[in-house]
């Protein structure tokens, strides 16, 4: 059942969720499941990855930030101008609004326990779920991040130059014969929250339970970038562990057919770290 919840009150957007858990759950640890830039909830791994997890006593809540893009039919990026106007400070305010709602019981009332919640994000998604995490210091217990994005800070002097002329900066996507915008707002929001937004430096202050998982082969994300996060990662409990010869998605495409070794791999490792910092 696809779920939806209105974002901040000066905003107009809406949040589509999923929640998921076996019959019979009763206040049980949530995972909320982040996707990345391009990604969406019902994008290759994350249906397996959250039904899976629900499989194993939590509940699992896979959300679509609000201005990621995905039209009506959930799955086609075809809310081109929401894409363009998202920024970091949306993403952060629809996982505010989510882990609000779930603190608040307007989530899952006696399925979910509010004091058990972890969160999980791919790519651009794990630096959100990092930074949502230090917003949260004491209601998240556990974090995972797949191939994260380390440093939010990526763009050359040149893209940032022709992206303030233009208004926009186009990024390619495989899916559409044109390219996407993504508005200089981003750029602007990025800015703003320099200190906020520095997750190498951010590291040394966090202290929540964090597990980092990487492909070794990622072209896209340097498996640097999650090294970095967990050699200055403040947190005693806390784990990096790099898959050998597999990449971004950890061999995964859409739509999930079967998945690969190295995503089992990872999924693996990801509920044996939920299970040591949740159930209790």
């Amino acid at each position: 059942m696809i779920r939806r919840l209105l974002t901040e009150p000066n905003d107009d957007s809406v949040i589509h969720f999923d929640l998921r858990y076996s019959e019979g759950t009763s206040r049980a640890p949530v995972i909320i499941i982040l996707h990345g830039f391009r990604g969406f909830k019902d994008w290759g791994f994350f249906p397996d990855l959250a039904a899976s997890l629900a499989r194993s006593d939590y509940v699992t809540l896979s959300m679509n930030f609000s201005k990621n893009g995905i039209g009506p039919d959930g799955k086609s990026l075809t809310a081109l101008d929401d894409f363009a106007q998202n920024t970091i400070s949306h993403e952060l305010a629809d996982v505010r609004t989510v882990v609000q709602a779930i603190l608040d019981e307007k989530i899952g009332k006696q399925v979910i326990d509010p004091e058990r919640i972890g969160i999980i994000g791919h790519s651009r998604g794990g630096a959100v779920a990092l930074l949502s995490a230090l917003e949260f210091e004491e209601e998240i217990g556990a974090v995972v991040t797949w191939a994260v994005m380390g440093n939010l800070y990526r763009y050359s002097e040149e893209q940032i130059k022709q992206w303030q002329e233009q208004g926009y900066l186009e990024v390619e996507s495989k899916s559409l014969k044109q390219p996407l915008k993504v508005n200089w707002s981003y750029w602007q929001d990025l800015e703003a929250n320099r200190e906020r937004y520095d997750l190498p430096e951010r590291m040394k202050e966090f202290y929540t339970p964090t597990l980092f998982i990487h492909g070794a082969s990622d072209n896209v994300i340097s498996p640097e970038e999650s090294k970095l996060l967990y050699e200055n990662c403040a947190s005693p409990s806390k784990r990096l562990e790099i898959i050998e010869e597999t990449g971004h998605t950890f061999g995964v495409r859409h739509p999930f057919e079967v998945g690969s070794e190295a995503y089992y791999i990872a999924r693996d490792l990801t509920e044996s770290w939920f299970d040591h910092h949740l159930k209790y």
